[in-house]
């Protein structure tokens, strides 16, 4: 919605502030503590935090509607009772991983003025933590996306497919229920990012189901022999040198006839929209510094350049569409 007056203007200003009230009661596990009724001050003697600041946040977070009060005592609301208290349902850790992104953020700035910005935000490789709450943020948004997206696809009988990024192996879960031709799902990650994957797929009893292979997609091969190569939310964080070499490689990995996939918020060609999509792209530039959102037109052309055929953009869910591929058979 179009800002029409200043006092919109500072509301949008502000939107930072119930953000952040959010993120840091999910950092400190504020929620888990209030499935009970409890006081500021028990609340704050039990995890050792200030009881007056606390109050603010607490009465603050009534306001949202996140929480209830009766008295002196605060109590989750319905929402957050299901889903951010630890446990079975607990989706929690997307908002950690925002909660990590929160530094990058503070340097747009310098970004757009071409200051070199020091890496603030998390690497796989090197922060087990801030990886650990990034792929199981990925299954908090994607538990009943999934099931949807794959379900809309319509692939027939294939027999093997390769989930590139395919991190809390969500996505394969829900193509070995959907498609019982499917004899090898293949996940590709990085070794601690698999190692998250096959946790969480272990807990759900499919873990023995799924081949992992561990690398860097930018120098380990994915093998070849593949009826679908599936690639979801993972292009936005490559430059489109990045975008086209894994293109290629998906490509090589296809047998004759194969289908890739590339699932992704795309944005408009006139890059104005959706709102989603056109506010992601800052998003993953204050992330990586080289990522962005990239139209269906555009990742379609790239397709046709790797040498796929029948290319079409197809929607896949409210946000999210896919762009497809074949491989020719001769």
């Amino acid at each position: 919605m179009r800002p029409e007056t200043f006092k919109d203007l500072m509301k949008l200003s502000h939107g930072f502030e119930p953000a952040r009230i959010l993120l840091s009661a999910v950092e400190l596990d504020l929620f888990s503590h209030l499935s009970e009724k409890m006081t500021a001050r028990q609340l704050a003697a039990r995890l050792s935090l200030q009881e007056v600041p606390l109050t603010l946040v607490l009465n603050a977070m009534v306001a949202m509607g996140l929480l209830d009060k009766e008295g002196d005592d605060y109590v989750n609301g319905p929402l957050v009772g299901k889903t951010l208290v630890s446990g079975q349902g607990y989706r929690g850790h997307i908002f950690r991983h925002i909660g990590h992104c929160w530094p990058a953020w503070g340097n747009l700035s310098d970004r757009l003025r071409g200051r070199e910005v020091e890496e603030e935000s998390w690497s796989p490789a090197r922060d087990e933590e801030q990886t650990r709450d990034f792929i199981l943020g990925m299954e908090n948004v994607t538990r009943e996306l999934a099931p949807l997206v794959v379900g809309r696809l319509g692939l027939g009988s294939p027999l093997t497919l390769l989930d590139v990024g395919g991190g809390p192996g969500t996505y394969a879960e829900a193509f070995l229920k959907e498609y019982p031709s499917l004899r090898e799902v293949c996940v590709f990650d990085l070794p601690k990012a698999a190692a998250v994957g096959r946790q969480n797929l272990k807990s759900r009893g499919v873990e023995t189901s799924v081949r992992w292979l561990e690398g860097d997609f930018h120098d380990t091969s994915f093998g070849q022999g593949f009826d679908v190569v599936w690639i979801s939310q993972v292009l936005h964080s490559l430059d489109m040198s990045g975008c086209r070499m894994l293109i290629d490689k998906a490509f090589e990995a296809l047998v004759p006839g194969g289908e890739l996939i590339l699932h992704e918020f795309l944005i408009e060609d006139h890059r104005t929209g959706p709102l989603q999509a056109a506010i992601f792209a800052v998003h993953m530039l204050v992330m990586t510094g080289v990522g962005r959102t990239y139209a269906g037109g555009e990742l379609s052309v790239w397709l046709d350049e790797a040498g796929f055929v029948d290319v079409r953009v197809q929607q896949v869910s409210d946000d999210t569409s896919v762009v497809r591929g074949r491989k020719p058979v001769s």
